[in-house]
């Protein structure tokens, strides 16, 4: 009888052979190769990312093309009377003090006054970009009380009342269809003016304005004042407020208005036909004097309380904010498939996983250009319901298992039910992304919690045949 002898391991007698240190099919370096694919799959996503401000810069493009052709955004400034100065200080010139004429202006804004505007909206489209644009009928009412001019003036100022004027403020000219002013019931010829700021350079404003034909002073007694404007813009629209005490009434027909500008509004209601917003805003609380020297009108304008018409259906946010949690989703994904692995004793090779990364990624291009195109929520249930049921089916292809495929689906609805939450849920997306981590890793660790980490499923060492 011969003797008969193993055959020999590979690498015998022919040096240290390095993978007998290595686990075979271990589930603790295979989760770390999840792990660390996981993080490479993120860096497609940052190509997304650039997809998506290259597609909104698009769209802001858009809505200034649009909103150039409306009017833009609108601040309005009710009627103010300015009445320009001159009087003499002492300056020295090459050391020699000489007398000096210095040029002012009187401000004198209305000690009461109303605003109201009431908005008609529509959706203009430009390309794939829907623009909110807007009519709006605007009517101020307002008291003056010209005998403050004279006593608010600096001391030895000569007042030039023959060059008094009324001001009226605008955000662009281009969308005024309709300006009037009457004072004391007489009819103003407005027309465009320059205005200049306190360094005598222009503002930027757009004014119109109007000679009082003050001859030799305002009349006595209180002046009463009221203009209508009729004017187009777009996004915005916002209103001075243009007296010492100032009530401010706005309407429209857009059901999603934020309101903004240095005032929220004392009482607000919003529905599907509309909104309506009033502020009263005091004298203390509007931070400029009623009368004095070269007051700015900018520091009023600036601060006006307004509504800014939001576009619910744009999805550049929405996707944007998912992008932020991209590789948390792209985790959960991976760590769903290594969960199947693990208790299904079905090896995944690592190019399986980068393909389902890749297909995540490709969630959010479909996500973003059928949004673009049919809106936000119809783009985010064919998106998630293709991306569901194509990781659903790969899954139970993968894993040789109906049960794996059911399983998968289940899962992956609820993943994609949470991305379209956080979408939505801007002021709780941490929150909910931090709630569902922290249950996916505890979930995680309780189904593994009996795992062989070192190596499940790894084949004994080969023995010796017998001898015989």
């Amino acid at each position: 009888m011969s003797d008969s002898v193993a055959p020999p391991r590979p690498n015998e007698g022919g040096g240290f052979d390095i993978s007998r240190l290595v686990p075979q099919r271990s589930f603790g370096l295979k989760l770390i190769l999840v792990c660390t694919l996981a993080l490479m799959m993120a860096i497609p996503a940052v190509f997304v990312w650039a997809l998506l401000y290259s597609r909104s810069t698009d769209a802001n493009r858009a809505i200034e093309d649009v909103a150039q052709l409306r009017g833009g955004i609108q601040e309005l400034m009710g009627p103010a009377v300015t009445v320009p100065f001159e009087r003499d200080v002492i300056a020295q010139v090459n050391g020699v003090n000489q007398v000096q004429a210095v040029q002012g202006r009187m401000v004198l804004y209305a000690d009461t006054g109303t605003a109201d505007a009431k908005l008609e909206t529509e959706v203009r489209r430009r390309g794939l970009h829907d623009v909110p644009v807007y009519t709006a009928d605007a009517v101020f009412k307002a008291t003056f009380n010209p005998s403050r001019i004279a006593a608010e003036a600096p001391s030895g100022a000569r007042l030039k009342w023959s060059e008094a004027r009324v001001y009226m403020s605008l955000g662009d000219l281009r969308g005024a269809k309709d300006v009037r002013l009457t004072l004391s019931g007489r009819a103003l010829d407005l027309a465009p003016v320059e205005m200049v700021n306190t360094y005598g350079g222009p503002s930027g404003r757009s004014m119109v304005s109007a000679p009082l034909g003050w001859i030799f002073g305002p009349p006595p007694g209180t002046l009463p004042a009221e203009a209508s404007l009729r004017i187009s813009g777009a996004q915005r629209i916002s209103l001075a407020a243009f007296a010492k005490d100032t009530v401010i009434t706005m309407s429209g027909d857009w059901a999603s208005p934020s309101f903004d500008g240095g005032f929220l509004p004392d009482t607000r209601e919003v529905t599907k036909e509309g909104f309506t917003a009033t502020w009263r805003i005091p004298f203390l609380a509007r931070g400029a004097p009623g009368a004095g020297p070269d007051l700015s009108f900018d520091t009023l304008i600036n601060s006006g309380p307004g509504a800014s018409l939001l576009d619910t259906g744009n999805p550049y946010q929405s996707v944007e904010r998912a992008l932020k949690y991209a590789p948390m989703f792209i985790g959960l994904v991976f760590l769903t498939y290594f969960l199947f692995e693990a208790t299904s004793g079905v090896r995944a090779h690592p190019a399986q996983y980068v393909l389902v990364g890749l297909a995540q990624t490709v969630f959010y291009m479909l996500l973003l250009s059928i949004s673009e195109v049919a809106g936000f929520n119809p783009g985010f249930l064919i998106a998630a319901t293709a991306m569901v049921l194509t990781l659903s089916f790969y899954a139970g292809s993968v894993f040789g298992s109906r049960a794996a495929m059911l399983k998968a689906l289940v899962v992956f609805t609820t993943l994609y039910a949470l991305i379209y939450t956080l979408m939505r849920q801007e002021d709780y997306a941490l929150l909910v992304g931090s709630v569902a981590s922290f249950l996916a890793i505890a979930g995680t660790m309780w189904m593994t919690r009996k795992l062989d980490w070192y190596g499940v499923g790894r084949s004994p060492a080969p023995q010796p045949l017998p001898q015989g």
